[in-house]
């Protein structure tokens, strides 16, 4: 029967109407209807819950080209997801590996040209590195654009390794932002840089009471340095050093630092916009030593704008080294200090302006006109 006819006979159907001699007994009338009804609901509800599904399915979007989405392991341990993801964005010429928010754990990662990692925020994903040693990780040779934003990484049981760390190769086009190191004794290791940009990120804080370790290095000191090297916005906090630089053109802009040893350790040409130091960075602010790439060939140089009102802490690997070191703070009221040598004020080389205006010099010379 279909199904409009049974739902008219349905509403149509009177307990009081009279029957004749060949009609179907009241009794028997009534459990053929009941039969009927309770097919007909069956009808009813598989064809809503057959529409309802079609229309879910409909909702859900489909796959974007260039984006995996990590799916957690219920094992607990999401390596093999990851690295999955990782292989499969970099197979397919390069793109996103997402993290939605959770915390995955793994045991070492192997990170890949072309390939972004990202998370919704660095509050809401975490990569929870288990091991005890090792870094969590590290990239192929010639990681061109490899990507890492809006995530924590953090070492479960305090790896005295790296939290991101190249070996081989040329690093070109390397992005960090937005993301937290935290748990490894250091931070982001690229040993031959290019054009390297790392924003916002917070780095250390693994040993307050007894700072150690590395927040950031750029160049091995040995054979490799970098050029296009760009930190900016960034906070680290407990590290011996917070940053080691090999680089001859490296800019550090805005830097917060507290509870590290020493701030920049520059080996090479590097200039730092409006740095943040308190008490606690003992060490140095800024120490220039000389550059050990290629037996020094390159020379070493700093350029410090905006330095002066956490106090004046430098160190310098030579008489040389001061000399190439250039200071312009960011206000000159502060007094000259207890120090003849190195007064506090306006700095070219061996050169200083005070705030009085009186200028400590060796000697002066007069140039030839003609």
């Amino acid at each position: 029967m279909s199904t409009l006819p049974l739902l008219a006979s349905i509403c149509n159907y009177d307990p009081d109407q009279s029957f004749n001699q060949n009609s179907i007994p009241v009794r028997q009338s009534m459990k053929t209807i009941i039969r009927q009804t309770i097919v007909v609901v069956g009808i009813v509800a598989a064809t809503v819950f057959s529409i309802g599904a079609t229309q879910k399915d409909a909702s859900i979007a489909p796959p974007i080209p260039g984006w995996v989405v990590v799916q957690r392991d219920d094992s607990g341990d999401d390596t093999k997801a990851i690295q999955a993801a990782i292989d499969q964005v970099a197979k397919d010429g390069g793109g996103c590996v997402f993290f939605p928010n959770g915390t995955y754990r793994h045991t070492g990662l192997i990170g890949r040209a072309r390939v972004h990692l990202r998370g919704t925020h660095r509050s809401a994903v975490k990569l929870e590195y288990t091991p005890k040693t090792g870094d969590g990780i590290r990239l192929v040779p010639d990681p061109d654009c490899f990507k890492v934003s809006d995530l924590t990484m953090n070492s479960t049981h305090r790896s005295p390794g790296w939290g991101v760390r190249a070996e081989k190769g040329t690093q070109r086009v390397l992005q960090f932002e937005n993301v937290n190191i935290n748990g490894f004794h250091n931070g982001i290791m690229i040993p031959n840089a290019l054009n390297i940009s790392i924003r916002h990120c917070h780095i250390g804080h693994t040993f307050p009471n007894d700072p150690k370790g590395i927040g950031i290095q750029i160049g091995d000191g040995k054979k490799f340095g970098g050029n296009a090297v760009t930190i900016e916005d960034c906070y680290l906090s407990s590290l011996d050093k917070a940053i080691v630089t090999y680089a001859q053109a490296c800019l550090i802009s805005r830097l917060c630092m507290e509870l590290c040893h020493t701030g920049v350790e520059n080996h090479g040409i590097t200039t730092v916009l409006m740095p943040w130091y308190d008490s606690t960075t003992d060490e140095a602010h800024i120490n220039t030593q000389p550059n050990t790439v290629g037996g020094g060939r390159s020379g070493t140089g700093t350029l410090v704008l905006g330095y002066g009102s956490s106090g004046n802490n430098l160190k310098y690997g030579g008489a040389d080294m001061s000399a190439r070191t250039l200071i312009l703070p960011e206000r000159l009221d502060m007094a000259a200090g207890d120090d003849p040598k190195q007064p506090r004020g306006v700095k070219f080389g061996n050169v200083f302006i005070d705030r009085e205006g009186v200028v400590y010099a060796k000697e002066f010379r007069k140039l030839p006109m003609d």
